[in-house]
């Protein structure tokens, strides 16, 4: 049992501490090597301790730390091959291409009717609510009253001008009879005058007519005198005749002569009158057409302006009837009952439009809105229909904002407590919103809620672990 025990101890492992140096006395010039493993036989009759030692491993041990190494290689080597799709997600609602449409009275008045309530479906042109027209209608009507009058006077001059008989197309509207008087008294008073002027010339035509007469005679005599003289001078000189007589024959002639003088004058001033009066006649024709023109152009300009007055108070007018401008839904009305005061621009009704095209309008934050350009692809999620079930839209980002907007000009329910956090706003045009509903439909409507993913690209898998990491690290190096 002895030999055994101490062959049983020589093969025991020997602590570092006891084992001989090889720098040693006993151990110069030894070398290091490792112990064969015991016989089989040998190793039986080893304490448990020792045969553990000796055993070699199980092969099950060593398949299951192969199978985990080649496991983490392959993760670690698909996780730096394979990207997945990056994406920035932005909460926002559906809204209407075109704005929220706001119903308001152009001017302050009393309620009437409110023909309308909220969520009912309105079409184009349906009365939504109707204002009291009293003022509106006394403005148009007294500018209505004044443009019928300038009407009346335009065409009246308009019929004196072209010549026409005012009387035969004039209305039986107060203004036209009186401007049918009117014309009446003009053209009366226009046909006196040209007669007048008419006899005037009449007159001295026949004036002037006579002293040509006249000339006429007088000449004949002052050539019969002319003759007698000439014949009494030849007789005086021959001695046959006497001086008084010649003298007599001399003195008819210089009468004669000196009323055909006469005559001439009478003859020339008659045809002066003559024709002044012509000159006149004519004048007064002209001047009567250019003052019957310049009241027509004066008047022209005072009834075109009178006819858009009328036209802006007819507006004014038909304005007090409120009616959608487009097919709607009634969103909110105001808190207002029949024979309430509205004042200017104060909204009655606000109304939805249906059937137009519809985006999603979503916030990005700002530490995104570096990866989010315009064109980007965009799957939208809807709060009301679960995408599990309905599935997803699709989309493309349309518009980006040029600056940021705070949460509290969205939401005013923003405390001190709570900063308000900037961010972008972006438009998602919806490309596709056939979402997969065979139970029941699928209607989208303004306001609904949604989750938009934007796909800005595409990254490993490995750096998701990576990425925080090396953050740590540059963050931690510079701590102070």
């Amino acid at each position: 049992m002895n030999a055994h025990a101490r062959k049983s101890s020589e093969n025991l492992p020997v602590p570092a501490d006891k084992r001989p140096s090889d720098h040693g006395p006993s151990g110069k010039g030894r070398q290091l090597t490792a112990r064969p493993p015991l016989p089989p036989a040998i190793a039986e009759f080893q304490s448990d301790a020792v045969e553990l030692e000796e055993r070699a491993p199980p092969r099950v041990a060593r398949m299951t730390l192969y199978c985990v190494t080649a496991l983490l290689g392959a993760a670690i080597t698909w996780a730096s091959v394979s990207s997945i799709d990056e994406v920035v997600i932005a909460p926002g609602k559906l809204v209407t291409t075109q704005p929220t449409i706001v119903v308001q009275p152009l001017e302050t008045s009393i309620i009437r009717t409110i023909e309308v309530k909220a969520g009912e479906v309105v079409h184009a042109g349906q009365t939504l609510a109707t204002l009291d027209a009293t003022f509106s209608q006394a403005d148009v009507d007294q500018q209505q009253a004044k443009f019928s009058a300038l009407d009346a006077q335009v065409k009246r001059i308009e019929a004196e001008l072209a010549g026409d008989d005012y009387t035969k197309m004039a209305g039986d509207t107060p203004d036209q009879m009186l401007q049918a008087q009117l014309f009446g008294q003009r053209r009366a008073f226009y046909v006196a005058q040209l007669q007048n002027f008419d006899q005037q010339i009449a007159g001295q035509s026949a004036a002037l007519a006579a002293s040509k007469n006249q000339e006429a005679v007088l000449n004949d005599r002052r050539d019969g005198l002319s003759q007698i003289e000439a014949a009494r001078e030849r007789l005086y000189n021959k001695q046959s005749g006497s001086l008084i007589t010649l003298l007599g024959s001399r003195d008819a002639r210089l009468d004669v002569e000196s009323d055909l003088t006469a005559v001439r004058g009478k003859a020339d001033e008659a045809a002066h009158s003559y024709a002044k009066l012509r000159a006149d006649r004519q004048a007064f024709i002209e001047d009567f057409r250019r003052a019957a023109m310049e009241q027509l152009v004066e008047l022209r300009g005072q009834r075109d302006m009178a006819d858009e007055e009328l036209k802006k108070m007819e507006l004014r007018r038909n304005m007090v009837a409120l009616t959608a401008p487009a097919d709607a839904v009634v969103l909110d009305l105001a808190q207002r009952s029949i024979g309430s005061v509205v004042r200017e621009a104060e909204p009655i009704v606000t109304l939805v439009p249906i059937n137009v095209p519809l985006e999603a309008e979503v916030s990005i934050n700002t530490r995104d809105i570096g990866r989010v350009a315009v064109g980007k692809e965009a799957r939208i999620k809807l709060d009301a229909y679960p995408f599990q079930k309905y599935g997803t839209a699709s989309g493309t980002v349309r518009t980006i904002s040029e600056d940021t907007f705070l949460t509290g000009q969205q939401d005013q329910t923003a405390t001190p407590s709570q900063p308000a956090a900037p961010f972008f706003k972006a438009r998602v045009l919806l490309a596709d919103t056939r979402l997969n509903a065979s139970d029941m439909p699928v209607r989208l409507l303004p306001g609904m809620t949604v989750s938009t993913e934007i796909k800005v690209g595409k990254r490993t898998v490995i750096s998701y672990f990576l990425y925080p990491l090396l953050r740590g690290l540059d963050n931690a190096i510079r701590e102070p």
